[in-house]
């Protein structure tokens, strides 16, 4: 603790860096954890073209463009308006690029032109600039509204043209991040909802925004769900025609969490890691281009299409089944008795084979006869369930129910039989080992439904292929495995299988205690020594019951033998929710029958705080915010005790910082708001549908948050004040490069001036909010803040260094001082002998003593007459001091109102870049969600940059910190839902400061004045009998007279004290320096 307290550190700051490094490793564990990307990049054959194509609302947006894609020969007929396919229409999202829809759209042209459809797919796309639509919420109103007239422009299009064969009623959408949210409005929007059914969104944030930064992205998301509610929800017809399909990406994709990719309103909602024939996580960007989920996209589009109208089919059931078998995967162990089946004629000089054999595996080089394996339907227990794998096995129709009552020659066969391959599904391998399908049946059951079958039929149609066959019936109970989750603070691997039955292909890993999405753990599937293979390929497959199509799979093979990482992408919403659920978390293993395995599995922290770091995020801002207002409170009551300001470094581990008080009281008034119907109707917003951020407010995640912010808070300090020291030069510097003709005497002057005239500043700032924006006005007065800081700690500094070396100097000034020895007999005499007559003569007379002093004195003053006025005193050395503590307790006061200005410009920053970006177009920002703030610390700025430093004493000191302690729990309850609370709430604040530093009273204090004291003392004094005050001032006056001369014998006289002075010192230092300076030149 010694240690701690020396080098200025606390044991709480300490556990905070620990967080920040926590923190600070998860994120590099999202970067670097998942960095292989298995998307195949899509190739385009020709050059890609884009047509511009004129819109009347491009006189409102002139920065936004429509443009039709096309490759090759077919750009002329773009550039001639002449379309005659189906019109689908890119939506780019968060600073996105209208030319990524050339992966998507030239595979449609291509597989158009290979496969010889008698129809196409006519691409176009809209540039929306590249504008930060994900981050500044004011743009998506005007995208929104672009949108809608170029659907208006497309469909005009087709109805211009005499050589369609059949004009359009419908667009199709396919928007990629917040695209794909304008994508879903544009399904309800009142110009569009006639002429839109199908959307599909590519990682798009549709549940809720993933940081509510300002209040227009709140408003967007909650009239985007009224307009479903009211226009669709509310007309089953209307309903039984929208198809929202929202894909999202997975682990890869940092920017946008996979949980929120999913919607309440979609038909259909999935991974790409559980789509079939993708399996793959892409990042935010490669989505667009994935060929693996560009194909299937592009496949569902070509098989929605009525190939007689030669438009998209407004058969909704056949949309609908469509979207069912390419975006999910069959996972039924039995048969849905509502489907309709048609018989199958079977082949009846084909090969048929029964197995009696329960666990087997049946593998061939090539087949050249179709083959029909027969598994018999038997009521024995350990015949309950089968599990069938194939490699190699192409067929759409492949698994089949029959009664096996026919004969042909010597052996049983079906004459017709019933497919039963929606029990089937394609399941994620390695390409290297065959693709691979996989059929789970319960076998009980469908003989309970279908008693006159015999037998479940798998056929195999002749190729050249290896082909592999994997069968293993069982009872299903023994192959289920409940898994008790192992310690979050246990190390090692914990035995799940010690080693798996022999040839066995299927198991079950039930985890019950797996809910949320901050747990993470590592599964084990490693061969046993009994393994004989040379090569092996074992999967999991991860099942998600309350996310459906949120499944992805791990691979386990001979060269790759790394565990599986074991982490949900959305909580249980019964455990968030505090009700007991009885899902469990599913793990399916399809082991390689040659090898036995030892399953194991393990708590990884790494892993865990990658999730924390994924999930969690965007809430550390409102914490810092919190934070600072927190400071600003300790500062505020150091202020009214002590009539000083601590240091934010001190601040930050003071009492009030920590999280006793200020978290329990975050969490009570966030479980008040959310469960009071009223509050919770006030203050609703599209993140209260985020059920992470409900648990994280409930739970005790906020705890490591808040010290994680801490910490961050901490480094920051440090960094801001590190620039601090050198800001000034570097702005010197800067203005000097900037009017470095005038020389560098007008870059210093312009300094100096600047930082004497913040009321000019801080009237230019009010004025740029109205012709600029807010958030511009935000920044600049950040940067002249820093400014102004940076100059007060030059000056600070500067004095300390002074006072510093003067010390320094004296003390090696005394220590050479003191080796001198000058003890001799003779000056001893003398000294005697002229302190007696001192004594005689003081006696004698005490005028003619006093008239010798003051002609000593007024000998010394006119030797030293031509030297500057230095400071002589102990009243000057205290004045000096207390100057130098009240420049720091300003410096401290400023810096905690430049962090509360810098927090609300970090928050700032979407509408800042937006309007960088757009400022070509237009100059003014439009709307500006940053404008009333702008105004409002811009105005507070001309009376605070004014101040030197806090007035003290002052009334409502009191009020005032609770004020912020109530202002920082309430941004520590509804800032991770709404982060424009923060402009609110600091800006709030900072007027509030202003006002009372402006306009409050100061308490009088009764200060006592010595000189008061000791005038009744001496008035006292004189009235005792016996008590001559002349007398005994004369007889001090004699002390001193021999304690100087006594100094002067002995080398020690005023002379040498008034050189070791530090004040004097750091004059002369002062004087050097301004000697020997010199300015910069060119």
């Amino acid at each position: 603790m010694k240690i701690l307290s020396a080098i200025g550190f606390s044991v709480f700051q300490l556990f905070s860096f620990f967080f920040v490094i926590a923190y600070f490793f998860g994120i590099l564990n999202n970067y670097f954890s998942d960095k292989n990307n298995y998307c195949i990049m899509t190739y385009m054959f020709e050059y890609p073209q884009f047509v511009r194509i004129s819109v009347e609302e491009n006189k409102e947006f002139p920065q936004y463009g429509l443009y039709a894609y096309s490759e090759g020969r077919f750009t002329e007929r773009s550039r001639k308006m002449w379309f005659d396919g189906i019109p689908v229409l890119f939506l780019p999202g968060n600073s996105g690029s209208h030319m990524q829809v050339r992966s998507i759209a030239s595979v449609a042209l291509r597989k158009a032109i290979s496969q010889e459809y008698d129809y196409h797919f006519d691409y176009f796309t809209i540039n929306y600039n590249e504008e930060l639509s994900g981050l500044y919420g004011g743009v998506l109103d005007s995208q929104t509204q672009f949108a809608s007239a170029c659907i208006k422009k497309i469909l005009s299009l087709y109805k211009n043209n005499k050589y369609t064969k059949s004009v359009p009623t419908s667009i199709i959408l396919i928007g990629h991040s917040m695209g794909g949210l304008i994508a879903k409005r544009l399904l309800a929007y009142p110009s569009t909802i006639n002429v839109t059914s199908v959307a599909i969104t590519l990682a798009a944030p549709l549940e809720a925004p993933v940081v509510n930064f300002d209040a227009i992205v709140n408003d967007y998301y909650i009239l985007t769900e009224l307009a479903w509610q009211r226009e669709i929800h509310q007309h089953e017809e209307i309903k039984e025609t929208k198809f929202l399909i929202s894909i999202g990406s997975g682990p890869r994709d940092l920017l946008i969490p996979a949980g929120l990719t999913s919607s309440n309103d979609s038909y259909i909602s999935a991974l790409t890691t559980s789509i079939p024939g993708v399996w793959v996580s892409p990042d935010h960007v490669s989505i667009v281009w994935c060929k693996q989920l560009v194909m299937v996209i592009n496949r569902f589009l070509f098989d929605i299409v009525d190939p007689l109208l030669e438009q998209v089919t407004e058969n909704s059931l056949l949309i609908g089944a469509k979207a069912r078998q390419y975006f999910e995967a069959n996972r039924s162990m039995i048969i849905n008795p509502r489907i309709k089946r048609n018989n199958v004629t079977m082949q009846a000089d084909a090969f048929w084979y029964e197995d009696n054999r329960r666990i087997y595996q049946i593998s061939r080089p090539e087949i050249d006869r179709t083959t029909h394996l027969m598994i018999r339907l038997v009521s024995f227990p350990q015949n309950r369930f089968v599990a069938v794998e194939t490699v190699n096995v192409q067929d759409q129709d492949w698994i089949f129910g029959c009664n096996a009552k026919n004969v042909h020659n010597s052996y049983r066969y079906c004459k017709e039989a019933i497919s039963l391959s929606e029990l089937s599904r394609w399941t994620g391998s390695i390409p290297e080992f065959g693709k691979r399908k996989l059929a789970t049946v319960n076998l009980h059951k469908l003989t309970d439904q279908r008693p006159d079958w015999t037998h479940v039929i798998v056929r195999v149609s002749p190729t050249n292929k290896p082909v592999t066959l994997n069968v293993d019936i069982n009872d299903h109970a023994s192959r289920q495995i409940n898994v008790q989750l192992p310690s979050d603070y246990s190390f090692g691997k914990q035995m799940i299988i010690t080693e798996t039955e022999a040839n066995s292909l299927y198991y079950e890993l039930l985890l019950p205690d797996f809910g949320a999405i901050h747990q993470a753990y590592l599964l084990y599937v490693e061969p046993t020594a009994s393994c004989q293979a040379t090569s092996y390929h074992a999967s999991a497959e991860l099942h998600v019951p309350w996310a459906k199509n949120h499944e992805y799979y791990h691979y386990f093979t001979h060269l790759k033998k790394s565990p599986m990482k074991l982490r949900l992408y959305k909580s249980n919403p019964n455990i968030l929710r505090g009700i007991e659920s009885d899902e469990k978390v599913k793990i399916t293993l399809l082991l390689d029958p040659q090898c036995t395995f030892s399953i194991s599995i393990s708590t990884s922290w790494y892993l865990r705080i990658a999730q924390l770091s994924r999930n969690y995020t965007p809430v550390l801002v409102p914490y810092v915010a919190a934070i600072i207002l927190l400071v600003l409170r300790t500062n505020i009551l150091k202020l009214k005790d002590n009539k000083d300001c601590i240091s934010i470094h001190s601040a930050l581990m003071s009492e009030g910082v920590k999280p006793y008080y200020a978290v329990v009281f975050g969490r009570l008034t966030t479980m008040v708001l959310m469960s009071v119907p009223l509050f919770a109707y006030i203050f609703v917003n599209a993140s209260s549908q985020n059920m992470e951020l409900q648990y994280f407010a409930r739970s005790m995640l906020v705890l490591p948050a808040y010290m994680t912010a801490l910490g961050i808070l901490n480094v920051a300090a440090l960094a801001v004040l590190a620039v601090m020291v050198f800001w000034s030069q570097l702005a010197h510097r800067l203005l000097f490069r900037i009017v470095w003709r005038g020389g560098p005497g007008l870059a210093e002057r312009m300094a100096s001036g600047l930082q004497k005239v913040p009321m000019l500043t801080s009237a230019t700032l009010v004025c740029a909010v109205p012709l600029s924006c807010g958030a511009a006005s935000l920044a600049a007065g950040a940067a002249f803040y820093a400014f102004l800081l940076s100059k007060m700690y030059e000056e600070y500094l500067e004095d300390y260094v002074y006072r510093l070396g003067s010390r320094l100097a004296c003390r090696i000034f005394k220590m050479f001082i003191s080796k001198k020895n000058t003890p001799k007999t003779e000056v001893n005499a003398s000294v005697e002998s002229t302190s007696e007559n001192v004594n005689v003569r003081t006696n004698g007379d005490n005028n003619e003593n006093i008239n010798e002093i003051d002609t000593g004195e007024t000998s010394e003053e006119a030797r030293v007459s031509n030297k500057p006025e230095e400071p002589k005193d102990e009243s000057d050395k205290k004045e000096t001091k207390s100057n130098s503590d009240e420049n720091l307790n300003n410096i401290n006061f400023h810096m905690s109102l430049f962090f509360m200005w810098l927090i609300v410009t970090i928050v700032n920053v979407p509408a800042l870049l937006t309007w960088a970006h757009n400022f070509k177009y237009s100059i003014i920002l439009k709307p500006d969600t940053s404008y009333l703030i702008g105004i409002v610390m811009s105005a507070c700025s001309a009376v605070i940059w004014q101040m030197n430093g806090p007035r003290k004493n002052l009334r409502n000191y009191d009020s005032v910190s609770t004020l912020l302690f109530s202002m920082a729990v309430l941004i520590l309850a509804l800032g991770p839902y709404t982060l424009f609370i923060v402009n609110y709430g600091i800006a709030f604040i900072f007027l509030v400061i202003t006002v009372q530093q402006l306009y409050d009273i100061e308490e009088p204090v009764n200060e006592v004045n010595p000189d008061y004291l000791n005038d009744d003392v001496d008035e006292a004094s004189s009235n005792l009998p016996g008590v001559n005050i002349a007398d005994e001032d004369n007889e001090n006056e004699n002390e001193d007279d021999d304690f100087l001369l006594n100094d002067e014998l002995n080398g020690e006289g005023p002379d040498d004290y008034d050189v070791c002075d530090e004040n004097k010192m750091a004059y002369l230092l002062r004087s050097i320096r301004e000697k020997f300076g010199f300015d910069e030149v060119n």
